[in-house]
């Protein structure tokens, strides 16, 4: 029998590719997302790009009745599960610190719980690049940089190094 992994915020774009990728491999999948209206939209349906073989559970990461019921019989946990919006996350403080800090807070207490009985093989803690925010890159050679990005061969070489933008036509 295969390993079930749990993707919280598993209706994500990021999380969502992740289970991809590991429906591919041969786990089975369970995803937990509250299908917040503002990425989903209103009618809270799960996305067209989420996999039918992903088990989708809708549930808030701050419930730890609906967290303790999304690990039951999972052997690893992809922790994706935020609020998103940079923007909003400036005037809506409560509410991100909610879902993020207590959300995780709530995940890692009732795996800790779980684990006295059956551990995880693994836990996977993600972000994107919106904890940093949006603002100026500083180069290598010291300069500021507005809207830094880098070009597909620098990603080929794997070079973080932000190149400047392009001047359009």
């Amino acid at each position: 029998m295969s390993a079930r992994v749990l993707i919280t915020g598993g209706a994500g774009f990021i999380a969502s590719h992740c289970a991809d990728n590991l429906l591919r491999r041969g786990y089975r999948i369970r995803a937990l997302d509250n299908l917040d209206p503002q990425v989903h939209g209103a009618d809270r349906v799960a996305p067209d790009y989420l996999d039918s073989e992903v088990e989708l559970m809708l549930g808030d990461i701050r419930d730890p009745s609906r967290v303790r019921r999304a690990l039951e019989g999972v052997d690893a946990v992809f922790h994706f599960a935020a609020r998103v919006g940079v923007g909003q996350s400036m005037y809506e403080i409560a509410d991100y610190t909610g879902v993020n800090n207590k959300g995780t807070a709530v995940l890692l207490e009732a795996m800790i719980e779980r684990a006295k009985r059956r551990p995880f093989r693994r836990l996977v803690v993600a972000s994107s690049m919106s904890i940093y925010g949006e603002g100026l890159y500083q180069a290598s050679d010291g300069s500021l940089i507005e809207a830094a990005g880098r070009t597909r061969e620098q990603l080929r070489r794997h070079d973080g190094n932000c190149a400047r933008p392009r001047a359009r036509p």
